[in-house]
Formats: structure tokens, C-alpha cells, sequence
């Protein structure tokens, strides 16, 4: 591959970041810019070096906040992440509706699982006297619950605090909201809409 094949795949690849088709990136990167606009998380965060620096907020992610749940088994400073993942359950579309006397393929469920990982030498928040994962625990709620950030109000349905080796403490929020099922294909770099429900009788019906 030369240098001009090379920059057109990265030209066609950045468009990722605000494709329709693509819930999970288009959520993903939503996710990202709250919680680096959020101040109150950068700081709960506490990366000493970074705040010495005066580092914007973007020089988080990456290093305390990530789109992955996936840290180094190697840590040369004392760090706290704040890792996000986002999952879809088609199960909804295949879901009896009454009120339409048929199958609606035009729903699922969107789940965002936040997990925090605070260092045990690290664990309080010396300013307030608070377990850092809770804090943050607390922070991440007040920021997305009952938020309509992603369409639909989004809700918590899960908070469930755990220990990883003997190094971290974690908890694990995870939030979920009734979305459409990708019913936007873009063709031609024109996004159009899907008649879901149409091709999924044809396709259950003949």
C-alpha cells in the first residue's frame, strides 16, 4: 500500500467517528466528550502528573479514562481508570408487540457499562474523606442517569462494587435505554432510512 492509499483509508476510516450506521462508535465517542468536559470527574480521577502539568482534559483519555475495559498488568505510577463499553440486545426486536400485532425489528437495547478501577494506595479522596471508586461511582451517575444524551432517557440498572487482584478496587455501573436497531444505512455517503418492519415481514412471511 503507497503513501496516497495509505491517507485515503485514513480519510474514509475517520468518518467513522460520526457515522450513523455505527451506533457503537457514533455512542462511544459521545461517551468520550461528556465525561472530558465533565470537571468533576477529571478531577476525582487524581493523576498527580497530569494535574502538575496542567494538562488539558482530552490528555485523560487514554490514560485514566477508556473506551475498554483493558489495563496494563504493568504500572509504573499509581493509577485510577474510568473505562466505558457499549453492548446492543437484539431481543427486544423479536419481542411480541401487542400493540402493533407483530415482531418489531426496529428496537434493542442499548447498554453502557461503566468500570472503575481505583489503586488501593490511592483509594480516598483526600479532600473529601470519600472511596475514590465511589465518588466517581457517584459522578458518572449524576452525569448520565435519567439523561437523554444518547435519544431516549437513559436509566442505571446496575451498581455493583468488586475487588481486582489485590491491587484495585472496582465498581461497575451499568445503564441501559430502549434505541432503534440501526434502522439508518448510509449509501452512496447519503444516510437514508430502512423499512425494517417491511423487509422483516418479506423475510419471516416470503
Amino acid at each position: 500500500m503507497n503513501k496516497a492509499e495509505r491517507e485515503e483509508c485514513l480519510k474514509s476510516l475517520l468518518q467513522f467517528k460520526g457515522a450513523l450506521d455505527s451506533d457503537d462508535i457514533k455512542v462511544k465517542e459521545t461517551i468520550k466528550r461528556i465525561l472530558l468536559d465533565n470537571k468533576l470527574i477529571i478531577y476525582a480521577l487524581n493523576n498527580k502528573e497530569l494535574e502538575e502539568e496542567e494538562a488539558d482534559p482530552e490528555d485523560y483519555f487514554g490514560v485514566n479514562i477508556l473506551p475498554y475495559y483493558m489495563i496494563s498488568p504493568v504500572q509504573h505510577n499509581v493509577q485510577n481508570y474510568l473505562c466505558y463499553e457499549v453492548r446492543y440486545d437484539m431481543a427486544q426486536s423479536y419481542q411480541y408487540s401487542k400493540s402493533h400485532n407483530s415482531l418489531n425489528p426496529t428496537v434493542k437495547t442499548l447498554s453502557i457499562v461503566f468500570t472503575i478501577l481505583c489503586h488501593h494506595r490511592n483509594i480516598v479522596d483526600e479532600e473529601t474523606g470519600i472511596a475514590r471508586h465511589d465518588l466517581l461511582a457517584a459522578l458518572v451517575q449524576d452525569q448520565f442517569n435519567w439523561s437523554s444524551e444518547f435519544g431516549s432517557k437513559i436509566m442505571l440498572v446496575s451498581d455493583v462494587p468488586s475487588v481486582v487482584d489485590n491491587n484495585y478496587a472496582c465498581r461497575t455501573l451499568s445503564f441501559e435505554q430502549t434505541t432503534d436497531n440501526n434502522v439508518v444505512k448510509t449509501i452512496d455517503e447519503v444516510p437514508r432510512l430502512i423499512n425494517k418492519i417491511n423487509d422483516f415481514r418479506k423475510l419471516t412471511h416470503g
